[in-house]
């Protein structure tokens, strides 16, 4: 189990993100997208955990 978040800078970037995360990697978990002021952070709780290589292949910031 592997707990990370995203700052991204609009809900369309957020949502390609989690078509990867579950489309096209088969991560299966939580996800939760959360509006902010002035961009979105998507909250994600993988059953397996992601490699450093494609964490960093996904946009945005961690947080």
């Amino acid at each position: 189990m592997q707990k990370f978040s995203l700052l991204l800078d609009s809900e369309d970037q957020a949502r390609e993100v989690m078509e990867l995360l579950w489309n096209s990697w088969g991560v299966r978990g939580e996800m939760e997208l959360v509006p902010l002021e002035d961009r979105f952070k998507l909250d994600v709780i993988t059953e397996k955990d992601l490699t450093n290589q494609q964490l960093e292949k996904l946009p945005g910031k961690r947080a």
